[in-house]
């Protein structure tokens, strides 16, 4: 990406399509004289007398056809004619009419007036050279635009806050000065003089690789923005997974999701094993996207895997169980007694978050009022001793699905905030490398130090470690890694 801090650059700043309200934006030493020639206020005052970050009411002068006059149309100009703005340099914000043919027609005249059009990430990677975010914190950005659901959201501002960057920040400095004590008494060796004593030394590298070490644990927990929850639908065979399945998606199928296409439908038949591995499909319950899994049925015996590939299957199906965020125990309505059976398999009700009594048409066009009363009786006994949500269902006719999608969203929902310390996927794909080697540096110099190997050869891996950590920070960096980072935005950010 090529750089020029003199030029002054525009973009559409707002998401695409129509809306309400859309803005143009415009960064660099020119942005408030071309915001001047093309907006007029409606108190009649000149930007010229602007000196401090404010609002300003009153119209944008655009062409739509090169042979008309200019119109005038309702702008609200935010303008920040000092460094105190996003890129550290002037900015002026033209907030107007959200149609896209009117966006389209202000960016062409803030161009045609002396701006250029920015690349992708340009005004973040300008925030970044001027000291207002670090690499960390300008990955955040990206993380806070893509954000998917809360959970993510709340990573992506985690991290923007500081919460990976203030640490290593705080630990470089802290080297910086154990780094420069240590060479200083390099200087006066021959008189043995010593700035810090090995014992403060060492402790002062204990305490570095002890924060190390934490980031290295966030790295590893990272919040991946791209990894959705997984919701899993999990019994014995022939209890109607596939059925319920194929009616969730078909209620709650997001294909409009990242990368979400529409998922075959579960094959469906009454002998029992009919699904051998597993089938995804993307769904949205009320807001929260997630990934729902049909698994194969156990049961607890090997009867019906003596094929290899059968049990290579099963063996899939019981890594997604594992990996899933919520599991969805399927019980067939009509034939569960809760008093001969707990486990079946390599589940029980104790590993599972819900319950759903699937085929429950079949018990109340059998039982009548009676079916439902035995219905409602059944949940009570099976939520009861497990203290799980109990939800009734019927792929056929529908019942209980806005009851599953609420009760499984409340679940996602709650193990969606992010502990403390995750950290984004692609921080942590970038940084992870960077962390380990600044922490074998460490310690390694902690070693020498209990060794008394001398001061130079701690000093050594210390540049080490404060290169690594540069890295990671963005205090080192190079066109490439720019490039890769911050083309990955979209343009207007």
């Amino acid at each position: 990406m090529s750089y020029h801090p003199d030029d002054t650059i525009g973009a559409i700043g707002t998401a695409a399509g129509g809306a309400a309200r859309g803005m143009v934006r415009l960064s660099g030493p020119g942005a408030a004289a071309i915001a001047a020639r093309l907006f007029i206020a409606a108190d009649g005052r000149s930007l010229d007398e602007v000196r401090q970050p404010t609002v300003v009411r009153g119209q944008v002068r655009i062409v739509f056809v090169p042979t008309q006059e200019p119109l005038g149309v309702p702008c609200d100009l935010f303008l920040w004619p000092s460094n105190r703005s996003y890129t550290r340099e002037p900015v002026a914000e033209l907030h107007t009419v959200g149609s896209p043919p009117v966006l389209q027609a202000v960016l062409a005249s803030v161009c045609r007036a002396g701006a250029r059009l920015a690349e992708p990430g340009e005004f973040t990677l300008r925030a970044f050279l001027a000291g207002r975010l670090d690499l960390t914190q300008a990955e955040a950005v990206l993380g806070v635009i893509d954000a998917g659901g809360a959970g993510e959201l709340q990573a992506a501002l985690a991290q923007l806050a500081g919460g990976l960057a203030r640490p290593l920040h705080q630990l470089r400095e802290n080297l910086v000065q154990l780094l420069a004590e240590l060479e200083a008494g390099l200087d006066f060796v021959e008189d043995d003089i010593r700035f810090i004593s090995q014992k403060d030394v060492l402790a002062r590298l204990e305490s570095a690789a002890a924060l190390l070490e934490t980031v290295t644990q966030q790295l590893a927990s990272r919040y991946a923005a791209r990894e959705l929850s997984q919701v899993a639908l999990v019994g014995p065979p022939n209890v109607g997974k596939s059925s319920l399945f194929n009616a969730l998606v078909d209620r709650f199928g997001d294909n409009d999701g990242l990368n979400a296409k529409r998922a075959a439908p579960a094959l469906v038949s009454a002998h029992r094993g009919t699904t051998r591995d597993y089938l995804t499909a993307m769904i949205l319950l009320d807001g929260v996207r997630c990934e729902l899994v049909d698994t194969a049925g156990v049961d607890g015996g090997e009867a019906n895997l003596i094929e290899s590939v059968a049990a290579a299957a099963q063996a899939f199906a019981a890594e997604r169980r594992r990996r899933s965020a919520v599991r969805v125990c399927c019980i067939e309505a009509s034939t569960w007694n809760n008093a001969a059976a707990d486990v079946r398999g390599d589940f029980s009700l104790a590993n599972c978050d819900v319950v759903a009594l699937t085929k429950a048409d079949l018990v109340e066009s059998s039982g009548g009022r009676k079916g439902a009363a035995s219905l409602r009786r059944t949940a009570l006994k099976l939520g009861g001793p497990h203290d799980l949500p109990v939800v009734i269902t019927s792929s056929r006719t529908g019942m209980g699905l806005d009851e599953f999608r609420d009760t499984v969203r409340a679940l996602l929902t709650r193990d969606a905030s992010p502990r403390h310390g995750h950290v984004l996927a692609a921080t942590a794909e970038r940084c992870g490398e960077s962390i380990r080697l600044a922490a074998t540096a460490v310690e390694a110099a902690a070693e020498l130090t209990r060794r008394s190997a001398g001061d130079e050869l701690i000093s050594a891996e210390l540049r080490v470690t404060l290169a690594e950590l540069g890295k990671v920070v963005g205090a080192v960096y190079t066109d490439d890694l720019l490039d890769r980072i911050f083309k990955t935005f979209c343009i207007g950010k």
